[in-house]
Parts: C-alpha cells; sequence; structure tokens
C-alpha cells in the first residue's frame, strides 16, 4: 500500500474486508501529511477503537480530531444554521435532519474558511454505511479539503431504507485504489491466522451468495456448535451450559476474558405477524439466564429512547413527587423499576412502604434506604435523588438492568445540580460528549452487530447464527474475533439471504 500516494490524492477510496487494516491504514497515513487532519466514522466505539491505534503509533494527538460524522455536522448545525426547526434530540428525525441542514452549512463561505484554516485533510471510515444526505455532506467538504475514503460494501449492516451511498455510481470522483488483501487482524502475532482463511474463505461464499456448510467441531479456533434455540431457555441445555463455561471461564483462559456474545435481530413470525426479536429488552433478559458472575457488560445504541425518556422522567418526578398521594410508589414507577429489577426491588420497597425485615443487618440497610427517601421527600432534588439510587445500588448491591443508562443517569444527576440545568439537557450533554470523543468497549460484552462493528476481541461467540438473514450482518458478526469463534446454530447450512 502507497500510503503516500494515496494521501497526496484530492479524492481517493480504499476498500478493505474487515481486518484487513482501514484503522491501520489512516494510522500509516498521517505519517505523510501535514497539519491537522479531520477522522470521521459513524460509531461511538468507532472514534474509541481509531483513537487506539492510531495512539499506538506514537502520532501526537494534535495532529488529529477523531469524532463521529453525525457530531460533525451536528457542531456545525446548531452553530451556522439560522432557522428555527431543528427537532429535539431525542426525535426521530433528528439526525435526519442534522445531515441534510449539514450540506447548505458547509457550503457557507464562512465555514468553508473555517474548516479550510482547521484541518488539512479529511479521512472518512466505515463510508458504506453513509446516507445519501452524509455522503452529499463527505461531497461538499471535499472540495475543501483533500478527502480519502475508506469502506467496505459488504459492511453495510445499516438500514436506511436503501437510502445508502452505492459505491458503484456515487464515487465516481474518487480515484480508486487497490483493494487491501491481507486479513492483519488475525496474521498478528498471537492472533489466529488459521481463523483469518476460515473467514476469508466465508467472505467469498457471502460475496457470491453461496451456502455456508459448517462442519460441527473444533478447529483452528473455528467451533460450531448445535443447538436447538429453544434450549436457551433451558437451564441444563448444552446451549446454556456451553455460553456460562466461556462467560465465568473456570480454566482462566485468557482468551476468554476478551468476550463478545453476539445476538441477532431478526423478526420472528408467529400466527402471520412479526414480532421485532434480539433488542435491548430480550438481551437484558437473555444475560440474566446466562451471565450468573455478573461479568457481562450490556452494550447500549449512543441515542436509545431510554436514555432521554428516563432523564424527562426525573425532571417530571421533581416536580410532581410533592403533590403526589404515594410518593415513594412514584419514585420506585418512574426511576426505580427501569434501573433495577423489579423482583429484587419488591424485596425492599413493595407499593408505597418499605418492607419490614427480620434480621438485623437487613434492618439497618432498610433504615438506610428509609433516610435517604425522606430526606428527598422533604428536598426534591436532583442530588437527593441520586443518593437514593446510590443506596440501593451500593447498600443493597442490586445490579442495574442497564448499566449505561443507570451510570447516564448518575452523571447527569450531578451535573443538573451543578449546572442548575434540566436533567434532559444535561442528558443530550452527556450523549453529545460520547458522541465526540468515544467510549472505550473492552472485557466481556453482549450486543448486535450494529453495536460492534469496528470492534474487535479475543472471542466471539455468535447466538442463533441461523436467524441471521442478511450476509452482510452476519459478515460483521463473523469478522469480531481475532482468535477464537465459536457458533451456536441449529443448522449446519446457513444461508443468511432473504428471499422475496
Amino acid at each position: 500500500m502507497d500510503y503516500k500516494a494515496f494521501v497526496d490524492g484530492p479524492k481517493t477510496l480504499i476498500i478493505s474486508p474487515a481486518g484487513y487494516g482501514k484503522t491501520h491504514t489512516i494510522a500509516e497515513c498521517l505519517k505523510h501529511t501535514f497539519g491537522k487532519q479531520l477522522i470521521l466514522t459513524h460509531t461511538h466505539a468507532g472514534v474509541s477503537s481509531i483513537k487506539e491505534k492510531i495512539k499506538k503509533t506514537n502520532t501526537p494527538p494534535s495532529t488529529y480530531s477523531v469524532e463521529t460524522i453525525s457530531s460533525f455536522a451536528q457542531k456545525y448545525v446548531h452553530a451556522f444554521y439560522t432557522g428555527t426547526d431543528i427537532p429535539d434530540q431525542d426525535a426521530k428525525n433528528y439526525h435526519s435532519f442534522v445531515s441534510k441542514k449539514s450540506i447548505g452549512v458547509f457550503e457557507s463561505k464562512i465555514v468553508k474558511e473555517i474548516i479550510s484554516k482547521t484541518y488539512a485533510g479529511l479521512f472518512v471510515d466505515e463510508y458504506q454505511d453513509c446516507t445519501k444526505d452524509q455522503h452529499a455532506m463527505i461531497v461538499t467538504l471535499s472540495n475543501v479539503l483533500p478527502t480519502h475514503i475508506l469502506g467496505d460494501p459488504l459492511q453495510g449492516i445499516f438500514d436506511f431504507n436503501d437510502d445508502v451511498v452505492n459505491f458503484g455510481s456515487d464515487l465516481s470522483e474518487f480515484e480508486k485504489f487497490p483493494e487491501l488483501s491481507i486479513p492483519h487482524r488475525w496474521y498478528q502475532e498471537g492472533n489466529n491466522k488459521e481463523l483469518g482463511n476460515i473467514i476469508k474463505g466465508l467472505r467469498g461464499l457471502l460475496e457470491k451468495k453461496s451456502p455456508i456448510v459448517f462442519s460441527p467441531d473444533d478447529d483452528n479456533g473455528f467451533h460450531v456448535m448445535l443447538v436447538q434455540a429453544e434450549d436457551f431457555w433451558n437451564t441444563e441445555s448444552n446451549y446454556r451450559k456451553g455460553l456460562r463455561k466461556i462467560i465465568n471461564n473456570p480454566e482462566q483462559n485468557p482468551d476468554y476474558e476478551s468476550l463478545l456474545i453476539i445476538v441477532p435481530e431478526y423478526e420472528d413470525i408467529q400466527n402471520g405477524k412479526g414480532f421485532p426479536r434480539g433488542g435491548i429488552n430480550d438481551r437484558v433478559k437473555m444475560r440474566t439466564q446466562i451471565d450468573y458472575s455478573k461479568s457481562l457488560k450490556l452494550l447500549e445504541a449512543i441515542d436509545d429512547k431510554a436514555f432521554y425518556s428516563i432523564a424527562k422522567k426525573t425532571d417530571e418526578l421533581l416536580v410532581k413527587v410533592g403533590k403526589a398521594h404515594k410518593p415513594i410508589k412514584k419514585i420506585n414507577e418512574d426511576i426505580l423499576n427501569y434501573l433495577f429489577n423489579k423482583t429484587d426491588l419488591k424485596k425492599w420497597i413493595n407499593d408505597d412502604v418499605l418492607v419490614n425485615k427480620s434480621s438485623q443487618q437487613d434492618k439497618e440497610k432498610s433504615e438506610k434506604i428509609k433516610v435517604v427517601i425522606i430526606n428527598f421527600l422533604h428536598f426534591p432534588s436532583a442530588i437527593n435523588l441520586l443518593k437514593i439510587i446510590l443506596e440501593i445500588r451500593d447498600g443493597l448491591k442490586l445490579r442495574y438492568k442497564r448499566e449505561e443508562v443507570a451510570y447516564s443517569l448518575r452523571r447527569c444527576l450531578k451535573q443538573s445540580e451543578f449546572d442548575q440545568i434540566s436533567v434532559y439537557e444535561a442528558m443530550k450533554k452527556n450523549r453529545n460528549t460520547i458522541r465526540r470523543s468515544g467510549r472505550k468497549v473492552h472485557g466481556k460484552c453482549i450486543g448486535t452487530t450494529l453495536l460492534t462493528k469496528g470492534l474487535e476481541f479475543d472471542t466471539v461467540a455468535i447466538l442463533d447464527a441461523h436467524k441471521f438473514d442478511c450476509p452482510k450482518h452476519l459478515y460483521v458478526a463473523l469478522t469480531r474475533g481475532c482468535k477464537r469463534l465459536i457458533i451456536f446454530t441449529n443448522k449446519t447450512t446457513l444461508s443468511p439471504y432473504k428471499t422475496t
């Protein structure tokens, strides 16, 4: 790969399969550039991944800036768009609105001047996930900055009703460089070269829309486990036992300490009706069934509606709790039941009363809860609500149902009190900060392809692989693990192609 030639061109393009070195290419290209480079991608996890890999090359942080396409557009639209019709940040059309309006903003003379004086070049990663509007935005920027695009059509898994960039027809202005050909992710020392070769072969089958035939045995870190889907809910099934062993890691295999469990999202057809599966509520429930060690992190979408809805509910509670007929019940129903398991909470708070406890130790815990609740009812502030949440979490050792939602709310309660703003406003700031700075994902996690694209783990376990009906989603799932890949399926032949 001639990195210098790639960055010297005004508009350049590289197509690269997953794990073949797109981020490495960006890092190497920075060595041949001058001035500050802007690097855009699609997800906050991707932002963190790019930053981490560039950091390893000892490239000075002052020479580059990494953020999501959405956050970059958002920043300029809020600063320079003169209309008054910007939707609320939690509205469904917010990000599409920002993308559309950013095109006109970036065409303005003053913004072009600001960008040209701030940056010397632009890299855009994961370009296959750009909408037509985002593509139009990038094209506008490419008339101001030398622009270098990296992507892979087979990883285009974001669904915008087919309103996504087309590599064949939309990128004719960009000089196409030879496709990267070495699966560096698996060829690195300590990883699994044979697994990389296997996945390379699977990519070829997916590109041709050919069936994938598995052998249920362990071969070079590639393991297929035949199960029945319904066995997941059977505590003593091989399905559950296999998953628990991977998560609990009783043999302390270091490969299992970096673990990603991927849950497919699909439509379950029952009596002619379709029911979405694999969503956040399903994953919360699944985690309780397989993670007895409480070591599995639940990955969340950055703009999941839960972040904004619980912030709004909190603001409402702070105003109305003093007039509530059953104030403890209102605290429970509006906030606590969303943060903790209802069954666990009922052992301590039931309806509008605290449950009587028999042991002295439990009585002391209950008394501490009573104190913070009474303080909140006398002075319903964000900080006093935070004290209730912390007492339940730390005093009772109850696990959050969705950690990221809970921790974000905790941060927003503090910020709300400190800045004297609503919790909702604090939550918007919180989400925007993460969008710009990224979020490092590591350890043991459970998520979907949409939440983990661009990330890598030592071991990946794909649940119900036969449920994938899109080759792109299956490909993304197959390529996250660099040492071990474990596939749970009830079929030895996968054909993830929708039929019409």
